[in-house]
């Protein structure tokens, strides 16, 4: 971890501690259980850490990529909300595979922190107008398939008609069971 990262990490854990959270930090490139839930769990409870605490595990695996677990005592995890924290910990994945894992460790604490003292975001819910526009237009696209689908495909066997033209205008025909169908005039 270099000094910039470290220094950033440490002010965000004592502020996190200032907000009742104690978060701990594991790297990992050996994975006992071969489970990353099941070793964040363990770790848990084999360091004896407070209710209070947000034990969060990064795994390197045998593929080079790293896992992202974590693990929260009963108190961290009535203060954080967990649509949120999957959120936290879901781009804590994907920045420990593109960046470095110690920009990631850097960042969650940064996010966990803008969390606690923001409190959860309330949800809207979408107005019922645009509920109802995707049910139109789902059937209207359900529609328009259904007769592409009738139009080009054999009710037959379901292959695909081809178009042949001819000296009464344009057929469409089956290559497997030779259906044939007229064009409209």
């Amino acid at each position: 971890m270099q000094r910039a990262d470290r220094d950033r990490l440490e002010s965000a854990i004592a502020s996190l501690k200032g907000h009742g959270v104690s978060l701990v930090y594991l790297a990992s490139w050996h994975d006992p259980f071969s489970n990353p839930t099941v070793y964040a769990s363990a770790v848990f409870s084999a360091w004896r850490l407070p209710a209070d605490a947000v034990l969060v595990v990064f795994l390197r695996g045998e593929d080079r990529r790293w896992s992202v677990e974590a693990r929260l005592g009963e108190k961290a995890a009535g203060r954080v909300a967990p649509p949120e924290w999957e959120g936290i910990l879901a781009e804590a994945r994907i920045e420990a595979n593109r960046a470095h894992p110690a920009l990631a460790i850097a960042n969650l604490a940064t996010r966990l922190l803008d969390l606690l003292i923001s409190g959860p975001k309330e949800r809207t819910e979408r107005p019922r107008s645009w509920t109802w526009a995707y049910v139109v237009l789902s059937v209207a696209g359900g529609g328009v398939l259904f007769l592409a689908a009738r139009t080009f495909l054999c009710p037959h066997c379901l292959r695909p008609l081809r178009r042949r033209a001819s000296f009464r205008g344009i057929l469409w025909t089956c290559p497997r069971c030779r259906f044939t169908r007229t064009g409209l005039r």
